[in-house]
């Protein structure tokens, strides 16, 4: 494999209530596959929650969803494990040596996974097991601070951090202003002392690292309206390249290897065709690779016969604009998830 790969290995709703079982079947799966080259096992997934979108509204808030016109409904979304539950499971986890991941898209479950990393950290007394959240669409203010407190990666998707149908149409009427101005609060999560880590939400969202880059900048990117609350939550350039590189190294415990260009660490490095730190902001969307090296090693370059060809493929396979209309929006991001509600 050209890459280096910490899998995180996905625990179910049941297996979460079963630490002693879910640290077997999770120490079986690395006996059997731990000997392939460039594969590192260490990591759990468990899901808290679905998605907040309408009409599935499965991403469990704090305060209840709204029917549209501004009054509170009865639903606040689903909660797949306890604070009690994921806190027990991190515990058992963290004394192993396993980091826990958490997919945590409302801010209930931004909570839970805190909540249940706080447990952890009094019941084992570590200090740096770095536990992640990941996605982090709707975040308390209340709890920004608790990132840093607890060492716990903010793990951002900020591809999806634009002024389209998804942020727009399918959520501003059903939670409202108010806790909408909270949603993908990078800046603020940066301000506060969180460690950002940068990832894809691929195969959810397209595959556009550098149209991702742009839009924790901007918070438009190439397809979205406008810019999704930029004043408040976009991030400077350097914020945005860190937290993609020595941000997700540090969350991967790969930060002695990868992350930064320094002299005893691999070299692994892009050769990008324009200067992303100067070029304008919308510009960073076309950035194109021109050479990949991992550990030293060129495993891309663009000058090739077999670069040409990889290339060209990539440039067929982009995708244009999220959907115009949000008739068609729900049904492919929920189904991608693998959360437990239906379609």
């Amino acid at each position: 494999m050209p890459q280096r790969i910490v899998p995180a290995i996905r625990l179910d709703a049941e297996q979460a209530k079963d630490p002693a079982g879910a640290l077997e079947y999770a120490r079986g799966l690395r006996r059997e596959y731990g000997g392939t080259s460039g594969l590192r096992f260490g990591m759990l997934k468990v899901f808290l929650d679905g998605v907040i979108e309408y009409p599935a509204q499965t991403a469990a808030l704090l305060e209840p969803y709204l029917d549209g016109n501004g009054k509170p409904t009865g639903n606040r979304g689903e909660l797949y494990t306890s604070a009690a539950e994921y806190g027990r499971l991190t515990a058992a986890f963290n004394r192993a040596g396993w980091q826990m991941h958490a997919h945590g898209l409302g801010d209930r479950a931004v909570r839970t996974a805190l909540d249940g990393y706080a447990y952890a950290r009094r019941a084992t007394g570590q200090r740096d097991p770095r536990n992640a959240v990941a996605h982090l669409q709707l975040v308390d203010p209340a709890d920004l601070r608790r990132f840093a407190q607890l060492g716990v990666a903010a793990c951002m998707q900020l591809q999806w951090a634009a002024e389209d149908t998804w942020t727009m149409e399918a959520l501003l009427p059903y939670i409202g202003p108010g806790r909408h101005r909270w949603m993908y609060p990078a800046r603020s999560l940066e301000r506060a002392g969180a460690r950002l880590a940068g990832g894809s939400d691929w195969p959810v969202d397209a595959l556009q690292v550098w149209n991702q880059l742009r839009t924790a900048v901007d918070r438009q990117g190439a397809h979205g309206e406008g810019g999704l609350y930029r004043e408040l939550e976009g991030l400077s350039r350097t914020s945005a390249l860190r937290m993609h590189t020595a941000g997700t190294a540090w969350q991967l415990r790969q930060e002695g290897l990868t992350g930064t260009v320094e002299q005893g660490k691999a070299a692994d490095l892009v050769v990008l065709d324009r200067d992303v730190t100067r070029c304008p902001v919308a510009d960073i969307s076309g950035t194109e690779v021109r050479l990949t090296l991992v550990g030293g090693r060129v495993v891309h370059d663009a000058e090739s016969a077999t670069g040409r060809a990889a290339s060209a493929r990539a440039a067929r396979a982009v995708p244009g604009p999220r959907p115009a209309s949000y008739a068609a929006v729900h049904g492919g991001r929920h189904r991608a998830c693998g959360c437990a509600g239906g379609a």
